[in-house]
């Protein structure tokens, strides 16, 4: 199941909602939806009911080729990304040691 990521008319972050919800209040006038990061979010015209949130952890998960990222609280998850690593380190590492003037000052030694 998706959720959409809520905020108030003053940006600050409330619990997220279920895509069927954040139509209905974007239908109504009570929500106005917009984009963040490639992210749909939905920010409220109106006072919200109540402003209780839940405790939420976000793990990450640095791999060698992949990195993973959760966002989830106890009852639910509420966003899984997989992203390739970068990969160029290891070759600029290389290309570094073999520079012409690190091994000159080496051999003068």
């Amino acid at each position: 199941m998706q959720f959409v990521p809520v905020v108030d008319s003053n940006q600050r972050p409330l619990m997220p909602t279920t895509p069927k919800r954040s139509r209905r209040w974007i239908e109504s006038g009570k929500a106005t939806g917009f984009w963040k990061r490639g992210i749909f979010c939905v920010r409220l015209n109106v006072e919200p009911s109540n402003r209780n949130t839940q405790p939420i952890a976000v793990g990450v998960d640095s791999g060698s080729k992949r990195e993973g990222f959760s966002v989830k609280s106890q009852s639910h998850t509420y966003l899984n990304i997989l992203a390739h690593a970068v990969d160029w380190v290891k070759d600029a590492v290389e290309t570094r040691r073999k520079r012409w003037f690190s091994l000159n000052w080496c051999s003068s030694r």
